[in-house]
């Protein structure tokens, strides 16, 4: 299970969670409702309430106020006077799950929880007063900010942090401080504090333990982890949540090639239609530029499928060793490089790959190895060793590339150790197409099953190597854009097996490429 599911998370991974929860059915309101309930009984374990107990709670506008929120809600109750100081305006509340219980309790639960409203630092002076004042107030939680600290920390955060920070050190025996998952302030995977951070008593950390906080520091006196019903289901299979941090934007100043510049190499005498598929997924995705190189002889063929195209050739049937000096100024052109669609497996071709290959480590550059070219590699699996690579095999072009036989695809603890065992050899991204698809880079495993058996036609290899190129060429790791890509050319195949019934081909599906997306944004 290991593989799965990791001890330590980063920010990044668990707000993927989070998503794939939704995406298996799950609400983020499901979640924070979690969350803040196992806060408030670890809170209960540690006597941390008498019976005359009064509490505030110092929620931001984000999840972690969101948390802090339902926290409020939980503890009133129990009987417990509890008073909500909301830093911000109700209006920047920046969730749907943290505006839903915010609105619960300013419309209906106004008479056990009071509420403060801080716009300004100095609306703040009202509130330490308050707090002062009140013996009856022995716990502060923190629920200011969450996950994505960056910098300086702005008012009137920063000056809340001060006031929980200082009520703490001035009356240490009155007050028990508890912070929502982390102490506002402290980066989550550093463990860094650039500014300022709460020192807290306790953390109730949600679901795994994050990367950068540890136990006995200045800012985290006792630490304990909680579950908030991310099922097992949410790390192993591929998600919404994995597709969506890998969707990048183009910044307002890009100009055109700074978006990826993707190469696409292969084709011959009897293939004309694998590349071109490979290419027009990289062109309809958005990729700046493309450049298809192929055989002479099909050459015009892949001109007429979009003027979009941009087609290099060399003469003859196959590629050759013929065409390296021209592929190694292209190489050192691109971001990303495909090699394989509709390739062929002539020995002068596998000559060609060998020497591409060399460059390719030679320059770190970025691969998609597909079809043909998996054929020939082969016998040269060191010049892919340890590099920036992705395999795209089924399992019939893994046997012949490795002699392993996989069991069934649903099998999947037999059939993921093997793949993940291979992966983690040869120090590259493993994608085996199938049913489910198994993706690995060794360090970790994840399965995806969107997809139709409509999908089992040509072509939908030839669109996911491309889709695999789109991720690369856009800054994403190997692991994240093989994960991407499975996930988005099977939900592709189902959104276009809703559209046209039982039948459609791979050109079908790449017309689609758009829609598919903006629904899956819509959802």
């Amino acid at each position: 299970m290991e593989r799965f599911i990791s001890k330590k998370i980063s920010s990044e991974e668990l707000n993927i969670l989070d998503n794939n929860c939704e995406w298996l059915g799950i609400p983020k309101s499901h979640l924070m409702e979690c969350a803040g309930y196992s806060l408030v009984q670890e809170i209960i374990k540690r006597e941390f309430l008498k019976k005359s107990s009064r509490i505030v709670v110092f929620c931001g506008t984000g999840n972690n106020g969101g948390d802090g929120f339902v926290v409020a809600r939980h503890l009133s109750a129990l009987g417990y006077p509890v008073l909500i100081v909301l830093i911000g305006s109700p209006e920047k509340i920046r969730t749907n799950e943290a505006k839903l219980n915010w609105n619960i309790i300013k419309k209906s639960l106004n008479y056990s929880i009071n509420l403060e409203i801080v716009e300004d630092s100095s609306d703040l002076i009202k509130v330490r007063e308050l707090i002062k004042n009140d013996i009856g107030i022995n716990l502060i939680i923190d629920g200011l900010l969450g996950t994505g600290i960056k910098g300086k920390i702005r008012e009137p955060i920063s000056s809340a942090i001060d006031l929980i920070n200082t009520l703490k050190e001035k009356e240490e025996e009155r007050f028990n401080v508890v912070s929502i998952d982390i102490p506002s302030g402290l980066n989550p995977d550093t463990g860094e504090v650039s500014d300022k951070a709460i020192k807290a008593d306790l953390v109730v950390t949600f679901h795994r333990l994050k990367l950068g906080i540890k136990k006995s520091s200045i800012y985290i006196k006792d630490l304990v982890e909680t579950s908030i019903g991310i099922p097992p289901e949410a790390s192993i299979f591929v998600g919404y949540g994995d597709l969506q941090t890998t969707l990048k934007v183009r910044k307002v100043d890009n100009h055109k090639g700074q978006f990826g510049r993707v190469l696409v190499i292969g084709g011959s005498k009897n293939y004309s239609g694998a590349p071109a598929y490979s290419s027009l997924s990289c062109i309809n995705f958005g990729c700046d530029l493309v450049i298809t190189y192929v055989p002479e002889v099909i050459g015009d063929v892949l001109r007429s499928y979009s003027p979009n195209m941009i087609i290099r050739t060399n003469p003859g049937d196959w590629l050759t060793i013929n065409a390296l000096d021209e592929l190694i100024w292209l190489i050192d052109w691109a971001d990303t490089i495909v090699i394989g669609p509709g390739l062929g497996t002539e020995t002068q071709t596998e000559e060609l790959l060998i020497k591409l290959l060399e460059v390719i480590k030679k320059d770190k550059k970025k691969v998609v190895l597909d079809a043909d070219a998996l054929k020939l590699v082969k016998e040269h699996l060191n010049l892919i060793k340890g590099g920036n690579v992705i395999l795209t095999p089924h399992e019939g072009e893994l046997k012949i590339l490795t002699g392993i036989e996989l069991p069934r695809y649903n099998k999947i603890e037999e059939r993921g150790d093997i793949i993940f065992n291979l992966a983690k050899k040869l120090d590259i991204t493993l994608l085996v197409k199938g049913p489910y698809d198994y993706i690995s880079n060794g360090k970790t495993l994840k399965i995806n099953k969107t997809g139709c058996p409509e999908m089992s036609i040509g072509g939908t290899g030839d669109i996911l190597a491309g889709l695999s190129a789109c991720f690369l060429t856009t800054g994403n790791s190997t692991f994240q854009s093989a994960c991407s890509a499975a996930f988005l050319n099977g939900y592709l195949g189902e959104y276009t097996k809703k559209n046209y019934r039982f039948r459609f081909t791979a050109m079908d599906m790449l017309k689609n490429l758009n829609d598919a997306l903006n629904e899956l944004k819509e959802k």
